[in-house]
């Protein structure tokens, strides 16, 4: 949430295929996930067929583009299907973001010298708000018949590890594609290659 795509660089170099990593659009009151996959798809010409992926919420949105178009495949790094598989306090906690000021927070993480904090301190407050608001809202993926990947850190303590359908890093958190990317760029490598040869075999 509030990251942009300087969070992939170190798996830029790992990976043997094109990728559009995308940013968070200007935020304009969307206040669900759908609304906001809806944005980025209109805005960066996503259609049927594509490979979408995210971390954290950019996976929650990349599943929720599947209620706009038809994705080939669906790729979450460190991410949930379902509401049950983030940390049941922080949905508890998420209606208190009303009055939090995220602002006030998003300045003190500036003062700090690091890619996370320096990402949050740019980000925009509403959209964190937003966000925040509607997780103890959010139903679940959407129904779809993408192919799903799913790599997760064993040591995630926001989205915990689910225990299966799904690669898991040991000792690796939330942050997976930023400390893990030579584990992410092989694990990309090799959706890559297997939808590539399913292409192939299909044609």
């Amino acid at each position: 949430m509030g990251a942009n795509p300087s969070y992939y660089d170190s798996l830029r170099k790992e990976i043997n295929f094109e990728i559009n990593f995308i940013s968070w659009p200007t935020y304009k009151g969307e206040k669900t996930f759908s609304a906001m996959a809806k944005r980025i798809i209109d805005e960066n010409s996503i259609k049927d067929g594509d490979i979408v992926s995210g971390s954290s919420l950019g996976g929650i949105v990349a599943l929720e583009m599947a209620r706009h178009i038809k994705p080939r495949a669906i790729v979450l790094m460190g991410s949930a299907v379902s509401r049950s598989e983030v940390r049941r306090i922080l949905a508890l906690l998420a209606p208190l973001a009303v009055i939090t000021p995220v602002s006030l927070i998003q300045r003190l993480a500036g003062k700090y010298e690091n890619i996370v904090t320096r990402m949050f301190a740019e980000a925009e407050p509403e959209f964190i708000r937003a966000m925040c608001l509607y997780l103890p809202k959010w139903p679940g993926a959407a129904v779809s018949n993408a192919a799903l990947f799913r790599i997760h850190g064993q040591k995630d303590l926001v989205m915990p590890c689910p225990r299966t359908g799904c690669e898991k890093v040991p000792n690796a958190g939330h942050l997976l594609a930023l400390t893990h990317p030579v584990r992410c760029g092989n694990f990309l490598n090799k959706i890559d290659r297997q939808l590539t040869i399913d292409r192939g075999a299909s044609e």
